[in-house]
Parts: C-alpha cells; structure tokens; sequence
C-alpha cells in the first residue's frame, strides 16, 4: 500500500541525492527512510534509486515516478492549506501541518465524496463505518475545519470537504499516472486514457483516433463516458477524465480548463429521406414556417444556431426538445419533423439513406469541434499521443472539407 509518508521520503532523499541528507530534513532515521522506500519499491515494482557510496541517485524509473510524485505533495499541500483557510472552524485556531495527513485520510474523504455517505464509502473500500468515521475525523482535527454535512441519507462532503476531495483526487490521479508510465517503460501495458464524449459529439473523430492509436500502443487502455458537458465538466476538473472531446463552449467556463480548436462542423437541416420538403430544389425560410422541430438542449451551441435560425421563422407547429441522438434519430425516420445537425453528426445516416440535408443555406452556421483538458494536465506519453493523432484527423478533415467546398 502507498503511504503519503513513503512519497515525501522518496521526495526528500531524490532532492537531496542523500539518505542522510533527507533524514536531516525531515527528521526520520535512515533505517526508516530505506525502509520507505524499499516499501515504495515494492509497491511500485520498480527500482528508484541507487544507492553508492557517495549518495542516491535515481534511476530511469526513479526520475518517471518523482515527477508525478512532487506534483502530487505540491497539490496534497496547496489543497490542504486552502481547505484550513475557509470554512467553518471545528475547533479553535491552530496551526496545520501537511505532515499530519495520511493517505488513508484522502481514500476516506474521497470515498465519501464520491458514493455520498460514510456507509456507503465504507461499502466501497471493504472497511468498516466506524473506520471510515475515524479517518476522516482525524482529517478535521488536523486541519480544524468541518468537513462534512448531515443529511436525509446521512453525513457527505460539505462545501469544503468537496472542493478539498476535488483537489486531493487530482493529485492521486498524478500517483496514477506515474504508475502507468512505469508500467509502460516496463513494456506491460502502454497507459490508459479516460474519455468524455458529448451526446451528438465527435464519435467518428474518437472511434478513428483510438483506432490508429492502437495501431501503435496495442497494449494501450481507453475508457469512453458519455454525458452531457455539465457532468463531463465536473469530472474532468475533479480528474475522473482525462479529456473532453466534442462541440466547443462559445466561452470558456473558467481559467482551470483548456480548449483546443479542431475544425468547424457545419450545420445543416435535417429531415428524414422523401420528406415532402426534400422534392425542392430550393427552401426558404417560409417553407420552415409550417414545420414541427426537434431542439436541442438549452444553452447548447446547437440550440444557440437553431434559435437564431427560428427566430426569423414564424413557427406554428409542437416542438420536441432532446440531446439523445437515438431519439431524435426515430422521431426524424417515423415523422415530418426536422432538425439542425452537424455534417459529422448525420454523415452515417445519408450514407445508409435514412437522412437527407434539405437546400438550404445556412451562412456561418457550424459548430467547433475539438478537445478540452485541465490546465494544468501533465499527460502520459500515450495521452499525448492520442491529442497527437486527434490534431493529425482534424488536418485531414479541413483539407477534406475544402476540397469538398471547390
């Protein structure tokens, strides 16, 4: 088991290239800081340091893990002193020391914050509610602040305890990340990605993406959740994903995100194939009037395009509002209603003839896809090779889409 005791050991004797050294800084014996981290080694199945008669030095392996490890005791630290800062005090002023915090304190704080109650955390981790309430007690003292609240299904995370979970997921995510990059230099696996797809987003961008990305990491693991942005949002910021691809915000939510441009999708109006518009060579927005409409969701980029489409047209007919792609796809076959799609987004339908995009032009109507990350995400060598072969397809796809526009 990892121990945050065994990380900042480890921290201390590479910075210092000394057991000694490091048993001075943080007031441990040398017996014990070897035997740190031995136990670190052992964990990790790897050898990070090696020792010579004029010090320790790390090695490959060793310099791998230490960059994820700083990030994370630099993030553990931040979080913890901002965590002591606000909220309301459970005891009286004191100093609080990063040291005091275990990394069985974090496992129960965030197991709490994930499944909503200390019974089912303690479901979760295989230990007892007693255990779980003990941890994290020792959590509130240490930084004297109330981390939880009672409610209707028992205590969860307050708005304290949530921010502070928040955090401290992101710096167990570094610790993840290093053990996947050592499993990568030790050739057993080629890392993981964790994807968040939007509903009607990118999929064949994805599916192309992972599938030349396999070519080359065969041993490489990709997991795939599909939500709508708010939710993709709060996991990538809280590191339950790694990444967001799909339809770009018109404004970026907020400073602790990144968004990368692809290529613009355009849109166009969509019915089903025999439509009675589709036997027109050309549509006007009068010929809209009568027609029912399938919306998006409210403060979608789609909606946003759709509703300045609609509000030139004197709409008469019942509207349905959905983002599931499968419900919209049946209420276009098996109804005269129509939509505004993305060229991307309907391109299997028009192939199969289910779908055609009606004649009518619609100038400056697109949306722009393309991924987000956190700001400060450091990714894996596979992470950054999937980013790669998602830059590589969208060049394909603008130079496809102007030859198509020729």
């Amino acid at each position: 088991m990892i121990r945050l005791r065994h990380l900042r050991a480890f921290e201390a004797i590479a910075s210092l290239g000394s057991i000694s050294a490091a048993a001075d800084v943080i007031h441990l014996s040398q017996p014990a800081l070897s035997q740190a981290v031995a136990k670190l080694e052992a964990a990790f199945g790897a050898d990070l340091l090696q020792r010579t008669p004029t010090g320790s030095f790390l090695t490959a392996e060793g310099k791998i893990l230490l960059v994820r490890v700083q990030r994370a005791l630099r993030r553990i630290e931040e979080a913890v002193q901002e965590a002591a800062e606000f909220g309301r005090s459970s005891a009286p002023p004191g100093p609080v020391s990063v040291r005091n915090v275990t990394w069985t304190q974090i496992q129960s704080l965030l197991a709490v914050d994930e499944h909503g109650s200390f019974t089912a955390a303690a479901q979760a981790l295989g230990t007892s509610q007693s255990a779980i309430n003990r941890s994290v007690r020792e959590l509130e003292t240490n930084l004297r602040r109330t981390l939880f609240v009672r409610t209707a299904s028992g205590k969860t995370c307050n708005r304290v305890g949530a921010r502070l979970a928040r955090q401290l997921r992101l710096a167990r995510q570094e610790i993840r990340y290093g053990e996947d990059e050592l499993a990568t230099a030790r050739g057993e696996m080629h890392g993981s990605v964790r994807i968040g797809i939007l509903p009607l987003g990118a999929s064949q961008l994805l599916s192309r993406a992972l599938s030349r990305l396999a070519e080359d990491y065969p041993l490489m693991r990709a997991t795939i959740l599909e939500s709508p942005y708010e939710a993709l949002y709060a996991w990538l910021t809280s590191g339950h994903i790694d990444i967001i691809i799909g339809t770009l915000r018109p404004v970026t939510p907020g400073p602790e995100i990144m968004e990368y441009p692809l290529f613009n999708d355009p849109y166009c109006l969509v019915a089903r194939r025999n439509h009675p518009l589709s036997a027109k060579q050309t549509i006007t927005l009068k010929d809209l009037a009568g027609c029912e409409w399938i919306l998006p969701r409210p403060d979608t980029p789609r909606r946003k395009a759709l509703d300045t489409l609609l509000a030139e047209v004197k709409v008469h007919r019942t509207n349905i509002e959905t983002s599931s792609m499968v419900t919209t796809r049946d209420l276009l076959i098996n109804s005269d209603r129509i939509t505004l799609l993305s060229k991307d987004q309907v391109l299997f339908e028009e192939q199969l003839g289910l779908f055609l995009s009606l004649p009518l032009k619609l100038p400056n109507a697109h949306r722009v896809i393309g991924y987000t990350t956190r700001s400060d995400w450091l990714p894996t060598e596979l992470q950054r090779a999937f980013t790669s072969r998602l830059v590589d397809l969208a060049q394909m796809q603008k130079i496809k889409g102007n030859a198509d526009s020729h």
